[in-house]
């Protein structure tokens, strides 16, 4: 079983939790945004991420 973080399975598993109505066409846009967004998240250090994290706190999004 491979536990290895994937961008791919990372936006699918968002967009499965997420309650919005949305088109196929939304859907897959929002799918492919997400999936650049955690593949860049996910080669940041452990400092960038905290960064970022303390960032999106100040900014109100949790």
């Amino acid at each position: 079983m491979e536990r290895d973080l994937d961008p791919t399975q990372l936006a699918i598993e968002f967009l499965r939790r997420d309650k919005s109505e949305l088109t196929p066409a939304e859907y897959l846009k929002k799918f492919r945004q997400l999936r650049l967004e955690f593949a860049d998240l996910l080669t940041l250090s452990h400092a960038e991420l905290k960064e970022e994290i303390d960032f999106a706190w100040r900014l109100g999004i949790h």
